[in-house]
């Protein structure tokens, strides 16, 4: 950044400088006239950062990637939850082995520029042996036949922006690369299913039918059913413990665990009665509620899988998205009366306009409200 400044002498004469500002560092370069000074000025931002670091007489502090984020990686553990710091380290191993796989040449922060973003971008998007080598050093250990979505990749460079950003406010780079470079265009999200009343039950059966049929699926059905009735996420169903309830009273309790932490803040809520009936039905042990057959906590990734095969033989195609089930438990709950603002701290958002996003209208319900008035 420069600047054109102007003193005084004790005589009243008026002498130009041209300030530049880099890397922290500040520097009064004597122009002369106005004229002058706008043609100093002009001449050091068409300079490079190097050029202009050279003139301000400071050397680059250069450091390589991967020691760097590395240590940002640290500081993040301390301030962020652990699922957001392994989500970190995702990005930054993805990056670095891009870097190897791509450009070879780089290996400090300052060789960092918008085009290596750019290209970052467009190998994500593109590049399936990418792809496969990242998922062999993937700390959550999924895996996907698909190539990451314009939205994942966008998200990536946020997180990398973070860092370059944390790198500049130490000095340790002159810009942020990412400052010049646009996000990837996201296609408008799937809208969400909501399910009718009916079809839930449809839904329900399903999953139940499939639970008899193969025995470690019935853990699903009882899933499936509780989230209907809580709006709970799948984080928050694979993490719940039997500590987080109160079978006596029907309190459910969502808090931070070792290893995990809640999306949105911790909160709690009374269970209604087909919600404590699953609970009734499933053996009390030491830890989680939800295990698999196995006696492990639920994946993720297992009850999306779940999910689909119940939507499917429901007769439900293109269903695939777990998350529909609390758009629907929050429409359901909705319509038959419950406000927004109470909608909200059972769901756990921190603004009503939130809980207003999911809030979905069957076409049944559009038809019958409509009618409550006809003036003839």
């Amino acid at each position: 950044m420069a600047s054109i400044q102007s003193k005084k002498s004790r005589v009243g004469k008026k002498t130009y400088y041209v300030v530049v500002s880099l890397a922290g560092k500040h520097k009064w370069l004597k122009a002369g006239t106005l004229k002058d000074a706008k043609l100093l000025k002009k001449a050091l931002e068409a300079q490079s950062d190097q050029e202009r670091l050279s003139r301000l007489g400071i050397s680059a502090r250069d450091r390589k990637i991967d020691e760097f984020l590395q240590e940002y990686l640290d500081t993040i553990r301390l301030r962020a939850a652990p699922n957001t710091a392994k989500r970190y380290k995702a990005v930054f191993n993805t990056f670095i082995q891009f870097l190897s796989m791509f450009h070879s040449n780089v290996s400090s922060l300052t060789q960092i520029t918008p085009e290596i973003i750019e290209s970052y971008q467009r190998r994500r998007l593109e590049s399936a042996v990418l792809k496969k080598a990242v998922e062999a050093g993937n700390p959550f250990g999924r895996k996907s036949k698909l190539l990451p979505k314009p939205q994942t990749v966008n998200y990536e460079v946020n997180v990398l922006r973070s860092a370059l950003i944390h790198a500049h406010d130490r000095d340790l780079i002159h810009s942020v690369p990412t400052r010049k470079v646009k996000p990837l265009k996201v296609v408008s999200r799937k809208q969400a299913r909501i399910m009718s009343l009916e079809e839930c039950q449809r839904f329900l059966a399903a999953a139940e039918e499939i639970g008899r049929k193969q025995r470690r699926l019935n853990v699903y059905a009882m899933a499936f059913r509780f989230m209907l009735n809580t709006g709970l996420r799948s984080g928050e169903l694979c993490n719940l413990t039997w500590n987080d309830v109160d079978l006596e009273t029907g309190l459910i309790q969502i808090r931070p665990k070792e290893g995990w932490t809640p999306k949105s803040y911790a909160r709690e809520f009374f269970l209604n009665q087909a919600a404590l009936n699953v609970l009734k039905k499933i053996r009390k042990r030491e830890d989680f509620i939800f295990v698999n057959i196995a006696g492990g906590k639920l994946d993720n990734d297992d009850l999306r899988q779940a999910f689909i095969k119940v939507a499917k033989e429901a007769g439900f195609e293109g269903m695939t998205r777990v998350h529909d089930l609390r758009h629907t438990f929050n429409s359901l709950m909705q319509m038959a009366g419950v406000d927004p603002a109470t909608m909200g701290k059972i769901l756990g958002h921190k603004d009503i306009e939130t809980t207003m996003i999911y809030t979905h209208q069957t076409q049944e319900h559009l038809k019958k409200s409509i009618r409550k008035i006809e003036l003839k």
